[in-house]
């Protein structure tokens, strides 16, 4: 997911291109033809970023994932069209007159856009995610921009999809612990080897269990006991989490993460023909 989040967000940024410099220069003509019309007090005029700096910022950041050691506090951002500065989570510019769409912000996490207080937790209340996400994509909706300029329409779409990544990733236990151990510096990567032993072991009793499997009831007995160890360990991560014993919420997200895959193995058992 990290590594499709960073495509698009690095390809939206080179598809703006010359319209978001068009528009930019645009809107700097136009502001400094009405003078103070507009509200600006005299030299409290900020230059919106270049495109070049944009695509260079796209480069060098993740705006999906962010280690705890090099992740800064989400900046303000300048508005491509008005060049007013808008809070970092603006979704549109926070000036009145302009209300135009903004890029995703800079150093800004999925919890700081889906939560009213933006604290990383790993306890979300998943009823008030989704009504969040439904009111976030209401905003951004590209059918809302169909009728905009270009630059709007690919900012539309742009922060859509990072919406649509950011619910995905928060809904779910496990992609929700991953997201928290990255932002602690504690990424558990794809290739990642299980360490511990008795839990390897467990793995492999719970696989060969399935294999042996001859009735549906047995099969049905695994997925009961898998169900449960699932919800234990979620329940653990949760205290691990909350007590900040990041070690060990890494170990329960291991559990976790083959956990689910007994489940999918289960869910894709079929009876032989033997």
């Amino acid at each position: 997911m990290a590594d499709s989040s960073q495509r698009w967000s690095c390809q939206f940024a080179r598809a703006l291109g010359l319209e978001l410099q068009r528009a930019t220069k645009s809107a700097f003509h136009s502001s400094s033809a009405r003078g103070c019309g507009c509200g600006w007090r005299q030299g409290a005029f900020r230059a919106a970023p270049t495109v070049e700096a944009q695509m260079q910022a796209c480069q060098r950041h993740d705006y999906h994932h962010h280690s705890a050691a090099a992740r800064a506090q989400p900046e303000g951002k300048i508005c491509w069209s008005c060049h007013r500065e808008s809070a970092p989570t603006a979704l549109l510019c926070d000036n009145e007159r302009c209300r135009a769409i903004q890029p995703v912000g800079k150093g800004v996490t999925y919890f700081d856009l889906f939560l009213d207080e933006g604290k990383p937790s790993f306890d979300v209340n998943t009823g008030d995610l989704r009504r969040r996400f439904l009111k976030l994509q209401q905003t951004v909706h590209p059918d809302s921009f169909s009728q905009k300029e270009d630059v709007e329409r690919k900012l539309a779409e742009a922060q859509s999809s990072w919406i649509n990544h950011a619910y995905a990733t928060l809904k779910d236990p496990l992609s929700r612990a991953r997201y928290l151990l990255k932002l602690q510096g504690r990424e558990i990567g794809e290739k990642d080897q299980i360490s511990d032993p008795e839990l390897l072991m467990e793995i492999m009793e719970s696989r060969e269990e399935i294999e042996m499997a001859k009735t549906e009831s047995q099969v049905a007995d695994i997925r009961l006991r898998n169900e449960r160890q699932v919800a234990g360990a979620i329940e653990c991560l949760s205290q691990a989490f909350a007590s900040g014993d990041l070690a060990r919420a890494r170990d329960l997200t291991h559990r976790l993460q083959y956990l689910r895959r007994i489940s999918q193995t289960v869910h894709g058992w079929e009876p032989s023909d033997a």
